[in-house]
């Protein structure tokens, strides 16, 4: 009898992960479809990032989103639906993934369970009115923010689909031209949850069957 041997299967942490982590795609949590009989209402939340593995368990990460509204909204009736602000973000921080092993001899997937510390910035629309020569002026209000979040980012079905999953707990500071802004602390405690999914640079290894 001739004995066959099988290929030696190359295992998924000899493949080599960019440290530079490019994603773009969809902040699910910001998802907004509303019909209406006369008209209708979509946001569509788009959003960018890129993440840097500086060590094999910790990286530091930025990202950017905005609203896309499109659709006509109701007007001029009363008992309309409010509907969501459009708002565009910018935010920074950096990752500790716990998961991930701590040498640097083994290549760091881009995925795994995380605690982060995040610094961001939200500008949201309120409303638009008409300057003196008929030009439209918007009216925003940025408020920053930190937040310690927990998470995980893992890969979905397709060879560059990832989603991010995160929640915590952090400060925001309030309105300052609100009715309580003599009265109330200079920051506010918010929680957010958040889910993303991303299209990235970084391609999955092929996993290996054992049988």
């Amino acid at each position: 009898m001739l004995a066959q041997t099988a290929p030696a299967a190359v295992p998924s942490s000899s493949v080599p992960s960019p440290r530079l982590l490019l994603k773009s795609g969809l902040r699910l949590t910001h998802l907004f479809y509303l019909p209406d009989a006369r008209s209708w209402q979509l946001l569509l939340p788009v959003s960018f990032g890129l993440e840097y593995r500086l060590y094999p368990r910790f990286s530091a990460y930025a990202q950017a989103e905005a609203d896309i509204s499109a659709g006509r909204a109701p007007r001029g009736r009363r008992g309309a639906p409010l509907l969501p602000t459009p708002g565009t973000s910018v935010g920074m921080g950096a990752r500790y993934y716990f998961n991930q092993p701590s040498t640097s001899q083994s290549s760091s997937e881009p995925w795994g369970n995380y605690v982060a510390l995040e610094a961001s910035a939200e500008l949201a629309q309120l409303s638009s009115r008409r300057g003196r020569r008929g030009r439209g002026l918007s009216v925003g209000r940025v408020t920053p923010a930190l937040f310690a979040l927990c998470g995980t980012q893992h890969r979905g079905p397709g060879r560059r689909l990832l989603y991010d999953l995160n929640a915590g707990l952090g400060i925001e500071a309030p309105p300052a031209y609100s009715a309580e802004a003599g009265t109330r602390p200079p920051w506010d405690v918010a929680a957010q949850v958040n889910l993303r999914v991303y299209l990235a640079n970084q391609r999955h290894a092929a996993r290996t069957s054992q049988d």
